[in-house]
């Protein structure tokens, strides 16, 4: 929460920017903003921008970003249903037909503390993830483009803190993460094709890991209000 700024500081602050227009956000949006998803799953609910994490690595002393745009819907009689848009910058828009960005939906699979068996998994050498049931493997992805190693990240996280309807430079919060992408082939419910992504997060502080599953979609069908 903003307190005690000084005559200057408050008169820098209304002369730039909006926060959430000073990190990567292709989509120019705003937390609060209304999200409409044109997907046949998704079209009836009524989403809204959360929080937005800013993702930063830095490769061979060259920076890359890519954002997640946290989604929240409430529906009437329903529980909350919670989404991830993750946003990767396109590397030549020019031959993408002018598209800035590509666009992953994920939902949030599974979390756990710090497991240093599972930690096993994901650093073993045969780049290999397999989704278990009942002792079954159901299904199994490989690391993405044959990467040996985890990417180490810095997550600028954009919320709202306090609530009051304007994002503060104080309210966002950085935190390291390290994590492992995979892709799998596979069909969807008409045979077609698709291919599903899965990533794992280990926050650097407390362990705490995330499983997050999804697919790519058009960003053509994402509507900021």
């Amino acid at each position: 929460m903003a307190k005690g700024k000084t005559l200057w500081e408050m008169l820098t602050e209304k002369l730039q920017s909006p926060v959430e227009l000073q990190y990567y956000n292709p989509l120019k949006a705003r937390i609060g903003n209304a999200v409409l998803i044109n997907e046949v799953e998704w079209r009836d609910y009524n989403f809204f921008l959360r929080e937005i994490r800013e993702y930063k690595r830095t490769i061979s002393s060259k920076v890359f970003l890519f954002a997640d745009y946290v989604l929240l819907a409430r529906p009437l009689g329903g529980d909350d249903v919670s989404l991830r848009l993750r946003l990767n910058p396109v590397d030549n828009p020019d031959r993408a037909g002018g598209l800035t960005h590509h666009v992953l939906m994920l939902r949030l699979y599974d979390e756990m503390a710090y497991n240093e068996d599972f930690h096993k998994v994901v650093t073993d050498s045969t780049k290999r993830f397999q989704v278990m049931d009942n002792g079954q493997v159901v299904e199994e992805y490989w690391r993405i483009n044959d990467v040996s190693d985890a990417y180490q990240a810095g997550v600028a996280i954009i919320k709202d803190v306090n609530s009051d309807g304007k994002v503060e430079k104080d309210e966002v919060e950085t935190v390291g993460l390290e994590y492992w992408d995979y892709w799998r082939d596979t069909t969807d419910e008409f045979g077609q094709p698709l291919r599903q992504y899965l990533f794992v997060e280990m926050d650097r502080d407390n362990g705490w890991f995330q499983i997050w599953r999804g697919q790519e979609m058009d960003p053509q069908h994402i509507l900021v209000m």
